[in-house]
């Protein structure tokens, strides 16, 4: 881990040729962050647009890369990227200020001695679940495990080196489960010049908080003396633990210097679960926001199904998808939305329109929003219950554009995007955990004319063919044999070999 580099220029078709050989395991890719411009069928997410793809299948993902900077692409099938079906992106285009040197990605993560899938059971038990503590971070998939000097370490280090007087152009990622970072080499400023895709006005500081999904584009000066500096991402503890959260350290060596391990010391900071300062992130295309047509209000909370098992709920409701029977395959089907997510599936019927998403949490966790097929504008975010009349989403005069912003604890997020992307499109918070967990929606985007923009419905038809074929259930019905359905919790199908699940609270 990470995975290898995808790399293109603006512009560009991108081909992605993806063969599942894993034995007894779906799969998919989602680019996150690209927009998928008409191309729905190509965002990679099983239940929504697309069904897992089956053990000995192969699927190409084609589409333009009409935004540039950094990125990352995963499975999207259960929690399949954490254990390491994932790797980086870059779509090369302008940038926001000179540096000298592209130094390439920085991928954060966390991780665990324990697979995340075997810890999924014990995070949603009503008895003995809840929050998990993971053990470790990496950078780049580096790090030690143990302290520094004992015998008995394992690991090593990512490093990097540095020219004096340089300045150096590094692409982050968060791509972690459950944590949120702050990110930051000893003694160093630097100039951060981009936001997920979208490039932003120059400014300086010199610790970054970057949360999951997130990416940034930071240019660091090489100005301090010649020696060797520790790289930071310091795990927020308020946001979710690890146990060795504050030893997740690479090494910068200066050209010349000692070349040793370094006795640099970390800045003091207030550990907190926050975004960069909105007021920082100022798009260099500036965009106003317009008054909605649409709102979409939702509330979110936790709570103990009839199984005793956790889900998240959004006003009432904990999404439901059927990996058999994803959305866009049953639009293209009949030309209607499966039910099975209820209120959480949501149409938005005309182009042209402004949708508003308020989402408030009267409990004190965070979630980084992501919203599929679209940057969205970030109209308002901040603690307790958002009020239109007190705090107003009034933030319509270029504000910043994203695709990942962080609700935050007991507070609100008010989010904005233009409908011009028909597609089927999903929304969910990106820790790992929660989104298994029925932490989503999905946005039905222009259904009359969804179909059309799919120039190769046999893909779509024939990928979940292949995957109801394996699970054991018919291709023309998603039914097995016996007991593939159940009271909207975790379903397993006799019919086939193995048992193989077909439905998730979520799925996705």
């Amino acid at each position: 881990m990470p995975g290898p580099l995808i790399e293109a220029n603006w512009g560009d078709t991108v081909v992605v040729h993806l063969i599942n050989a894993l034995q007894d395991n779906g799969t998919s890719f989602h680019f996150h962050g690209v927009r998928q411009n008409y191309t729905s069928q190509m965002d990679g997410v099983p239940s929504i647009t697309q069904c897992p793809l089956a053990p000995g299948q192969k699927m190409t993902y084609t589409w333009i890369a009409s935004q540039y900077g950094t990125s990352w692409y995963h499975s999207h099938y259960a929690i399949q990227s954490s254990e390491g079906v994932f790797g980086p992106m870059i779509i090369h285009g302008p940038h926001a200020a000179p540096f000298d040197k592209e130094a390439g990605m920085i991928v954060l993560q966390d991780w665990n001695h324990q697979t995340v899938s075997s810890m999924y059971d014990a995070a949603q038990d009503g008895k003995v679940g809840g929050p998990r503590v993971l053990d470790n971070g990496l950078i780049n998939g580096m790090n030690t495990w143990g302290p520094d000097g004992a015998a008995n370490q394992t690991g090593k280090r990512f490093t990097m080196n540095f020219d004096h007087g340089k300045s150096y152009l590094l692409r982050l990622v968060n791509t972690a489960i459950q944590s949120t970072f702050k990110f930051y080499i000893d003694g160093h400023k630097f100039t951060v010049i981009s936001t997920d895709f979208v490039p932003i006005k120059p400014y300086v500081t010199n610790i970054l908080n970057i949360n999951i999904g997130q990416r940034y584009n930071i240019i660091v000066h090489a100005d301090q003396p010649i020696g060797d500096y520790w790289m930071r991402a310091d795990n927020q503890r308020a946001c979710a633990a690890i146990t060795q959260g504050l030893d997740i350290k690479g090494i910068v060596h200066y050209t010349g210097g000692p070349m040793s391990t370094p006795t640099s010391s970390g800045y003091n900071y207030t550990t907190a679960c926050v975004d960069e300062p909105y007021a920082s992130l100022v798009p260099i295309v500036a965009l106003n926001a317009m008054a909605a047509n649409k709102e979409i209000d939702e509330t979110v909370v936790v709570a103990l199904n009839a199984q005793n098992l956790y889900r998240w709920y959004l006003d009432g409701t904990t999404f439901q998808s059927q990996f058999d029977d994803p959305t866009l395959y049953g639009i293209l089907k009949n030309g209607s939305v499966p039910n099975y997510s209820g209120d959480l599936a949501i149409e938005v019927p005309e182009l042209g329109e402004w949708v508003y998403i308020v989402i408030e949490s009267p409990i004190p966790l965070p979630h980084p929003i992501h919203l599929h097929g679209h940057d969205f504008f970030v109209l308002g975010q901040g603690r307790g219950t958002y009020n239109a009349a007190t705090s107003p989403a009034s933030n319509l005069v270029n504000p910043p554009r994203r695709d990942v912003a962080l609700l935050p604890a007991a507070g609100y997020l008010v989010l904005a995007f233009v409908t011009d992307n028909p597609g089927v499109w999903l929304m969910h918070c990106h820790i790992g955990w929660h989104t298994s967990m029925g932490f989503a929606l999905q946005i039905i985007e222009n259904l009359p004319n969804i179909r059309s923009t799919i120039g190769d419905t046999c893909m779509v038809t024939n990928v979940c063919d292949a995957w109801n074929n394996y699970a054991g259930l018919d291709s023309t019905t998603g039914i097995g044999n016996e007991n593939s359905t159940t009271n909207g919790t975790t379903s397993n199908s006799n019919a086939g070999t193995n048992g193989r699940q077909i439905m998730f609270d979520s799925g996705v």
